[in-house]
């Protein structure tokens, strides 16, 4: 049986744990799992045993390492430099280590830096998440059919890697290899900069004067669009700070688009204005007929031609039932 200790008992660390223990043995290229789970919160490590994520409770990190055969991080992006150095000094060779983090070349450096030559670091972030945050939020499902990016250290062990991708496989994700510094750059345009976007439209209408009469207003245009500024705040403050430079480079790229935007709008061209929009339009639509990594159900995303049956102001009912 492997032994796999979970680090953090947030959303992902317990939606994990979730995935790994309702995995099938006889299925699973992983075998047999007994997951340990440790949080700084005590309470936060009851709740993931109360959601049947873990097999165990940890009261402390030497604790829920003892026996392993993988760790896995799971913590705040910043959190995990320390963390990296107290398990230096607690697991023996040839144990594998990996993480969720959303930011790959600053924590694989900390790795190589910290970590001994006879561990093996191997670094992961699934995309999947929810602006929920907590073990109350966590879904064993949460990674089924979701790209699973793994950024593999020089010094990691074939058989090393070859067992994350099993962890990855066992909770349903497709494993996708890629270069750290190119993972950052990406990840930032596609999810910290939607994010941040979100942030700022929330941001700049809940300081107006305005808001009070806006705020009911505010439809489902509003909603999706501010989502994502719900999402857990120390998480997306660690990921700002990992990846500073790719997120300016995005963030004046971005700039420069609205301004563009700007001066075409206020030039009063509509050839213009609507050139702008339909270039987007296409792309968008392009891209959802072509999406590799179409999760389950979320094609029913997709489908603006069948949005439920809603009452016109102007149809009225008639004495015998019907609609006119």
């Amino acid at each position: 049986m492997i032994r796999i200790s979970i680090i953090g008992m947030g959303l992902i660390g317990v939606s994990l744990g979730m995935a790994l223990r309702n995995a099938d043995p006889q299925q699973s290229p992983l075998g047999a799992l007994e997951v340990v789970g440790y949080d700084r919160d005590p309470r936060a490590v009851k709740d993931a045993r109360g959601r049947l994520a873990i097999d165990h409770e940890a009261r402390s990190l030497a604790d829920a390492v003892r026996d392993a055969q993988m760790v896995v991080l799971a913590t705040p992006v910043r959190a995990m430099r320390d963390v990296f150095a107290e398990l230096a000094t607690l697991l023996p060779a040839g144990t594998i280590i990996t993480d969720v983090a959303s930011t790959k070349s600053e924590v694989g450096q900390w790795a190589a830096e910290l970590l001994p030559a006879t561990l093996s670091y191997v670094g992961g972030h699934p995309m999947a998440g929810k602006e929920q945050a907590g073990a109350a939020a966590a879904d064993p499902d949460l990674f089924n059919g979701a790209i699973y990016c793994l950024t593999v250290s020089p010094h990691a062990r074939p058989q090393a890697v070859e067992a994350v991708e099993a962890l990855v496989r066992t909770v349903g994700a497709k494993p996708y290899y890629i270069d750290p510094i190119e993972h950052d750059s990406y990840v930032a345009a596609i999810s910290h900069i939607p994010f941040l976007l979100s942030v700022g439209l929330t941001a700049i209408t809940s300081r107006s004067p305005a808001w009070k009469e806006m705020a009911p207003l505010a439809a489902s245009g509003f909603r999706d669009v501010s989502r994502l500024a719900s999402g857990d705040p120390t998480m997306h403050r660690d990921i700002c700070l990992t990846n500073a430079q790719a997120m300016s480079h995005w963030i004046n790229t971005m700039i420069a688009f609205l301004v563009e935007a700007r001066d075409t709008i206020e030039s009063g061209d509509a050839a213009s204005v609507e050139a702008m929009l339909r270039h987007a339009k296409e792309q968008r639509d392009i891209w959802l007929e072509s999406r590799p990594n179409l999760r389950p159900g979320e094609n029913a995303f997709n489908r603006p031609n069948e949005a439920p049956e809603r009452p016109s102001l102007l149809t009225f009912r008639r004495r015998d039932g019907s609609q006119g």
